[in-house]
């Protein structure tokens, strides 16, 4: 797949800057920054389901404590 983004100069400098601070690649980079930004995503929607269901079931859950 041939992707290129259309990054503003400053964001370009920016990763330009770490890329050559860690020795990688601009495309290594952003690689990196689009995975972690993927997960957090992941995590943030897994913790969001788990509120939804303790809140949901904070009664029973109460009960099974005890």
């Amino acid at each position: 797949m041939d992707l290129r983004p259309r990054l503003p100069d400053e964001t370009h400098r920016r990763l330009r800057a770490v890329a050559d601070e860690s020795g990688n690649s601009l495309n290594t980079e952003l690689l990196i920054a689009v995975e972690e930004h993927l997960e957090r995503r992941r995590t943030s929607a897994v913790r969001a389901i788990a509120r939804k269901a303790a809140k949901r079931d904070a009664e029973l859950l109460d009960r099974l404590s005890k």
